[in-house]
């Protein structure tokens, strides 16, 4: 079984356009639940302030072998600059993607080789 739900949020006062995706899906070996999102913010940029760097990343995986969770997340951060009718604007930027996976089984020993047995 999956389940998609999909939004999209713009306020034109503040500039801000965001996207969210969000599935569900189970089987039987686990249930998996995974969150996507984009978020832009505009504005004006002044043309001695433009610098051009790396976006940030970031990215973490836990694992709960008592409750048999296993979670990932990775998040970029940053900004770029663009052209507007003779304006430059600069772009925020802030995408996400989490991932959670409930494993129905507990067990996350791996099987010993036959050589070790």
């Amino acid at each position: 079984m999956k389940e998609i739900l999909y939004k999209k949020r713009i306020d034109i006062s503040k500039r801000i356009k965001a996207f969210s995706i969000y599935s569900q899906t189970e089987d039987e070996q686990c249930k998996t639940q995974v969150s996507k999102g984009f978020s832009y913010t505009v504005d004006w940029a002044r043309e001695d302030r433009m610098t051009s760097r790396t976006p940030l990343v970031f990215i973490r995986k836990t694992y709960d072998t008592k409750k048999g969770i296993e979670t990932f997340s990775f998040h970029v951060k940053g900004s770029f600059y663009i052209n507007h009718n003779r304006e430059f604007m600069r772009v925020r930027f802030h995408h996400t993607l989490d991932i959670e996976i409930k494993w129905k089984s507990k067990n996350f020993s791996p099987k010993k080789s036959a050589s070790l047995a």
